[in-house]
């Protein structure tokens, strides 16, 4: 096994020990099954292949040349071990922790910046592990607002409403309301887009972006734990 920009990568070529699930489908539900799992994996990156195991013959997604821009995965992958999902967490959690007062020199400000774009990396991931690897990044991050975890966390963890004005047309603006997932995650994403964009005043993006990292690093966490808890092996 190997790992390609995080992803794991099964490399046939090589005579070594995979270790993973032989998953068997209900009658009747194959087709859709295999639909599903076309339909998340990108081609550019996989390619079907029949392999032989003690128990019979399986289907497996191999690598398109496992061995370019590839490194030999250390134990066995496992999603939830990912670090965007473990260590970026830590240092997103360090960062705001460390950075509550605004200050004119503007350093705290710059800091919760980098912060909130390194959780939207892991927000990121986390449609695409569980959506779809494929293009249209934004389309996948849209999904994240039906989840009923997702719904869950953003009662408990925003209280009131606000707007954001769009960077690149300033008529237009996004409204962060807990009763509205998708409108709140449109809000938290168009902040990100904006912080390419300055010039407004520090103590108040100081602010905004310190509230919105605090509420949506709440959120992406118990969203996330929730689906790795309802996917888990049992």
């Amino acid at each position: 096994m190997r790992l390609r920009d995080g992803l794991p990568i099964a490399s046939l070529s090589e005579d070594r020990l995979i270790h993973g699930f032989l998953i068997l489908f209900r009658n009747g539900l194959e087709e859709l099954a295999f639909k599903r799992i076309v339909d998340l994996e990108p081609d550019k990156q996989y390619h079907w292949v029949t392999v032989e195991m003690e128990s019979g013959l399986a289907n497996l997604l191999e690598g398109k040349s496992p061995m370019k821009g590839s490194v030999e995965a250390e134990g066995d992958w496992s999603g939830i071990q990912d670090p965007l999902f473990t260590a970026a967490i830590e240092v997103v959690t360090e960062t705001l922790e460390a950075n509550r007062e605004p200050d004119f020199n503007m350093k705290p400000l710059f800091k919760l910046e980098m912060a909130y774009l390194l959780l939207w990396t892991s927000i990121e991931r986390y449609a695409s592990l569980r959506y779809h690897l494929k293009d249209k990044a934004t389309e996948k991050i849209w999904q994240i607002a039906d989840e009923p975890a997702f719904c869950n966390a953003l009662k408990r963890n925003v209280n009131g409403s606000r707007t954001v004005q769009r960077a690149d047309d300033p008529t237009k603006s996004c409204l962060l309301t807990p009763d509205r997932p998708k409108k709140a995650l449109e809000y938290y994403y168009q902040l990100r887009s904006n912080l390419v964009h300055r010039g407004k005043g520090v103590f108040s993006d100081h602010a905004r972006v310190m509230a919105s990292l605090e509420e949506l690093l709440k959120i992406f966490e118990e969203t996330r734990s929730a689906a790795f808890r309802d996917s888990a092996w049992i």
